[in-house]
């Protein structure tokens, strides 16, 4: 089968099953000195996508309506001394549910559900060993973190093909790009959140897109959609997939699966948008780790308004010349998302890396390379300046946290 494939290809093939190997057999084999087998040092969330997969199963869409204070007690004293040590490490996410063997361990419990169904449905399989098997915290949070490493590396393969396939001039380009996207994808996703999981599907909407298949292009975008919110960064790729099929008049071709395929993605953008539009009340409410770039009645921060605004207009600047409309259309789009985004964390950055290693394709191909610099540019401000985490900010753009990995 590897016959078939072109040279560049392979390689991309063979770097990313060697990084998922070698990764998900240190994270099953290390031993469990931490229950939660995650490297982060303060946020971390993969145990509490499963535990909201068990709690959906309990109390439907009210996940997304009340937070979990409002849905189950803590436990007791005598029933906390009664649980196993590995569940009792996150003293503010312990909660039990009446008939269950297992307590639910969830992170964020004074705030509504922020994440769409997809979020669920990539954990259930774990979920449900957890929940009706013996298998332990600590295990479960292994196979968590093996799930979400496999759908990172899938990405991970489609950043790396995009960019050796490319021509040279694109090519070179694009190597900071690549670094800088495998690196943030990695950190985080070893930290666990998912986050890397909505690369994959991004990067094929846009191949698609570059393919001119609208159908297909705007299925993954819905798909990505329903994986995670902060794919609606990419609302101007949609839309440029709907314009396509309308202008080839596409659907006077369709056959069965083309429908069955339209259907499923409306459906997963519904879903994910009826999700939204029940947590939005609950996410207006909370207004910790406030972003820098809020525009709101009660923030405004001047120096962060101008400090991105200069980049913006650079970053514009270079979109403009090269006559690249769709990067100018997601850098609008972009911006206006971010000044109307209350909260801003460390991993945000991991949903602008397909917009950045996309292999651009400008009014003007020879200024392609102009095009990938200025999206490094702003993911730089993202990742240092938006949504910086100041103890840890350079583990975003270098691999210091290999070093963390060897110690863990």
């Amino acid at each position: 089968m590897l016959d078939g494939l072109a040279p560049p290809r392979r390689i991309a093939l063979a770097f990313t099953v060697a990084s998922f190997l070698g990764l998900s057999t240190w994270e099953l084999a290390r031993p469990a000195t931490n229950p939660y087998m995650d490297m982060s040092r303060t946020f971390t969330d993969h145990f509490s996508h499963m535990n909201a997969a068990r709690l959906f199963c309990r109390f439907g869409t009210d996940v997304w309506r009340k937070p979990l204070l409002d849905l189950l007690p803590r436990p007791t004293p005598a029933e906390r001394e009664a649980l196993p040590d590995e569940v009792k490490r996150c003293h503010d996410c312990l909660f039990v549910a009446p008939g269950w063997s297992k307590p639910i361990v969830q992170s964020w419990p004074q705030v509504v559900r922020f994440y769409p169904p997809g979020d669920m449905v990539l954990t259930a399989p774990v979920a449900a060993l957890y929940h009706f098997t013996s298998l332990s915290l600590a295990d479960a949070n292994r196979l968590l973190l093996v799930l979400f490493l496999a759908a990172a590396h899938v990405g991970i393969f489609l950043i790396l093909d995009g960019i050796l396939t490319a021509p040279p001039p694109v090519r070179y380009a694009s190597l900071v790009a690549g670094f800088l996207g495998v690196n943030v994808i990695l950190r985080f996703t070893l930290e666990g959140f998912y986050d890397g999981a909505v690369v994959a599907p991004l990067l094929l909407s846009w191949r698609y897109l570059g393919e001119r298949r609208g159908l297909a292009s705007w299925v993954a975008f819905c798909a990505a959609v329903f994986i995670h919110f902060r794919a609606l960064y990419y609302v101007p790729w949609a839309i440029a997939a709907v314009a396509l099929v309308v202008r080839q008049r596409s659907w006077r071709t369709w056959r069965g699966r083309d429908w069955t395929a339209a259907f499923a993605g409306a459906l997963m953008a519904a879903a994910s948008l009826g999700a939204l539009f029940l947590a939005m009340p609950g996410l207006v409410a909370f207004r910790h780790f406030t972003s820098p770039v809020l525009v709101a009645r009660w923030h405004v921060d001047p120096a962060a308004l101008a400090t991105s605004a200069m980049i913006w207009g650079v970053a514009a600047f270079a979109f403009l010349w090269a006559r690249s409309r769709i990067d100018l259309a997601v850098l609008g789009w972009l911006g206006f998302i971010l000044t109307q985004v209350r909260q801003s964390l460390a991993w945000y950055p991991v949903a602008a890396v397909p917009w950045m290693v996309a292999p651009p394709r400008p009014g003007h191909p020879e200024r392609a390379p102009l095009v990938v610099g200025a999206r490094v540019l702003v993911f730089l401000l993202l990742a240092l300046y938006i949504h910086a985490d100041p103890p840890h900010e350079v583990d975003t753009i270098l691999p210091t946290w290999v070093l963390r990995l060897l110690r863990a």
